[in-house]
């Protein structure tokens, strides 16, 4: 008899750890200021580093109900040495819970541009007098508010553009000596509030484009620090531009919109630091030109709808470091174009509106550094467009109200990867030729003949992540095809012909954030379609109501909306921005 055989044994699986939750989501913040998503984090910091070389933020994630929520966050933005506490997609919490996600977090910053943080909020935050930062544009400060503020010694930025404060506000940061960037652009300060400026001796950067400052602003300006000066859509004349000659070490200068004229431009030419000069709409002739002959260093000029009509361009051949140049709106034609055929360090060319013709184009051929080009409204041939194709680094290009055919999209650098074509007769027949831009990632194509046969084709573009097709005749059944697009963000369908059954095919669509159905004929019914990753809706003159808004509540990411024009009371829109922290669209 055969012994008895033990069976093995088999050790019991080894139980599933489950990952710990993230708690933080970190931003990258861009160099223009705006945010790009890094990625989540957890509270444990171990083997993360942050961002090389950029600066970053890190918001909440998941709802602050509690304040044991708002220490769990404020340990993890310690964990993490997180700079700055921002709010991008996270709803900015009531004002007791902000002050307890910035308790012992370690934060010197604070992003809220855009949220409704009002004057209970700064309140909270009185204790906290190591921050160093306070990006408030946009919000809800009053000049209540900033008395809040007067602790905080160590403030070094300060950002209050749109907001309701007037020199009162202003009067409570005089004692801030540490400021080295001050925005104040669209408040309602006025020129008696400035010289509370004159103490702020660190200075390096302010704004205080559009508002009611005049001549009198630049005797209060403290010049020793400044580097970054935006007087555009001011009252400033040549009279006080005067003062210039006192500000040498100025490398960006904003006078668009003021009371500029070539008398001026003398002063301006004394700048020899200057990088960027916004000249837009003023009243600057081919005369005043000549004072930009010796700004050397010289990489952005704008001249968008001055007076020029083109000899003075001449006086701009020097300018060899020159990268971005606007001309867009003026009378510039092809000879002017030819004065400045040696900037070959162009990365950015307007010529939108201008009298160039299709015979003066040749000259492109010769801006090989060029990224981003504008022609708009130029009575382009598709022939013509043959000197773009040795652009190898065109990636932004600018084609709207033109005649051109689908021939011309032939000639472009198979790079690009924005493409406008609005206003003209693009229509289904050309998205064979689009194919041939396999880069391709916005297309703005309104007030088109597409319809849903080719908006239905656009899928084969997978890189694509915005699309405006607004004013086209659009029903909404080429939507289905666009939810095979797994990068599209940006979706503009505005005064098409969808209807509310129409846009169901929304709910799959994976990466949806910004959408545009203003003028539709659309109703409530069509708010129960939208899919829940959307951040930004714009729903002006369209059939929403007050009943509709009901459907939004069920967007938890939802943080920008506009329903002007339509029959939504404040009342009602007003309760939905209390609850769930939006920002509505008040702008015209």
């Amino acid at each position: 008899m055969g012994c008895a055989t033990t069976p093995p044994v088999v050790a019991p699986p080894a139980p599933r750890v489950e990952p710990p939750p993230a708690v933080l989501t970190a931003y990258r913040v861009l160099p223009e200021g705006g945010l790009e998503r890094w990625r989540t984090l957890t509270a444990d910091a171990a083997g993360v580093q942050p961002p090389a070389e950029v600066a970053w933020c890190a918001e909440p994630l998941g709802a602050l109900v509690t304040e044991e929520d708002a220490r769990q966050r404020a340990a993890a933005l310690k964990a993490h040495r997180a700079p700055e506490l921002c709010f991008d997609s996270a709803a900015l919490p009531a004002p007791a819970l902000l002050a307890g996600l910035l308790r012992d977090s370690g934060v010197v910053g604070l992003r809220a541009s855009g949220t409704p943080l009002g004057d209970a909020h700064l309140e909270a935050l009185r204790e906290f007098s190591a921050l160093e930062a306070l990006y408030l544009d946009g919000t809800r400060v009053t000049d209540a508010g900033l008395a809040h503020v007067t602790g905080m010694r160590g403030l070094t930025v300060v950002r209050l553009d749109e907001t309701a404060i007037s020199e009162v506000g202003l009067g409570f940061l005089s004692g801030l000596t540490t400021l080295r960037r001050l925005t104040l652009a669209g408040t309602a300060i006025s020129p008696r509030a400035l010289s509370s400026l004159a103490a702020q001796s660190e200075l390096e950067w302010l704004d205080l484009s559009d508002t009611a400052v005049d001549d009198t602003v630049l005797a209060w300006v403290p010049g020793a620090r400044l580097h970054t000066l935006v007087l555009s859509g001011t009252h400033v004349t040549d009279v006080g531009l005067a003062r210039l000659r006192e500000l040498p070490g100025l490398t960006w200068l904003g006078l668009a919109r003021t009371g500029l004229t070539d008398a001026g431009m003398e002063h301006v030419g004394t700048l020899r630091n200057l990088e960027a000069l916004h000249l837009g709409h003023t009243r600057l002739t081919d005369t005043g030109l000549v004072y930009l002959s010796g700004l050397k260093a010289l990489r952005a000029l704008v001249l968008t709808r001055t007076h020029l009509r083109g000899p003075g361009l001449r006086h701009l051949a020097p300018l060899g470091a020159l990268e971005l140049l606007h001309l867009d709106d003026t009378r510039v034609d092809d000879a002017a174009l030819r004065d400045v055929r040696g900037l070959v360090a162009l990365r950015e060319l307007d010529l939108s509106r201008t009298a160039v013709t299709a015979g003066g184009l040749d000259v492109l051929a010769d801006f090989v550094a060029l990224e981003r080009l504008g022609l708009s409204g130029l009575a382009v041939t598709d022939d013509s467009l043959t000197a773009l194709r040795g652009l190898a680094r065109l990636i932004r290009l600018d084609l709207s109200a033109t005649p051109l055919g689908p021939q011309a999209l032939g000639h472009l650098a198979t790079g690009l990867r924005e493409l406008d074509v609005s206003r003209t007769a693009f229509n289904d027949e050309w998205l064979p030729a689009l194919r041939a831009l396999p880069h391709l990632q916005s297309l703005r194509a309104e007030r088109t003949l597409l319809t849903d046969l080719g908006l239905g084709q656009l899928a084969e573009l997978a890189g694509l992540e915005s699309i405006h097709v607004a004013g086209t005749p659009i029903s909404g059944s080429g939507l289905v095809a666009l939810q095979r697009l797994p990068r599209l963000t940006r979706l503009d369908l505005g005064a098409t012909w969808i209807n509310d059954e129409s846009l169901q095919a929304l709910r799959r669509f994976p990466q949806l954030t910004w959408l545009s159905l203003a003028r539709a004929r659309i109703g409530d019914a069509a708010l129960e379609h939208l899919p829940g990753t959307l951040h930004t809706l714009h729903l002006p003159r369209t059939g929403v109501t007050d009943a509709g808004l009901a459907s939004l509540r069920a967007l938890p990411r939802l943080r920008v909306l506009d329903v002007r024009g339509t029959s939504v009371s404040d009342t009602a829109s007003g309760a939905l921005v209390r609850e769930h922290g939006l920002r509505l669209v008040t702008a015209p």
